[in-house]
């Protein structure tokens, strides 16, 4: 009598399911890796955002920004986003989901409500959970990478 792991049986009758089922026991053949662009992210052929789309959070400076998308999925989105020296108050319009921040280039000075000052320079990186509420202020010519996962889809 041959003896069979519990591990191989369980991998054995997924296997036998999936194909009498005619479902696929393997991830879709045509996902592939995606490459991001070294010109965006270098802040070249950037998208212009219109600059009274965030007039409502504008506490200092001119904000003019721009933008490019570099991947967007199901619930996955990373992004370059550069902009002019500004400061922006998000009490009103908290974060909408997770974002992974690596900054670039400039200055980046977050401020919690409770008044705690983080900044982050060039080479730095930070995660920031969706609903900050606190103050984003961008000096120096400020270019960010940016992955989002949005909350709720």
């Amino acid at each position: 009598m041959i003896k069979l792991s519990a591990c191989v049986l369980c991998g054995a009758l997924s296997l036998y399911l999936a194909i009498s089922t005619g479902t696929r026991a393997f991830a879709d053949d045509s996902v592939a890796p995606v490459r991001l662009d070294p010109d965006k992210i270098a802040g070249l052929d950037l998208t212009a955002i219109p600059p009274d789309a965030y007039k409502d959070i504008l506490v200092g400076g001119e904000l003019n920004m721009r933008v490019a998308t570099l991947f967007s999925g199901k619930e996955l989105r990373a992004e370059i986003f550069e902009s002019t020296p500004a400061k922006t108050n998000h009490r009103t319009r908290p974060t909408d989901g997770d974002e992974f921040v690596h900054v670039l280039s400039g200055k980046l000075i977050l401020t919690e409500p409770n008044s705690t000052v983080h900044e982050y320079h060039p080479g730095d990186s930070l995660v920031l959970p969706a609903g900050y509420k606190g103050t984003w202020e961008m000096q120096g010519n400020y270019r960010e990478l940016a992955v989002v996962i949005q909350k709720g889809k």
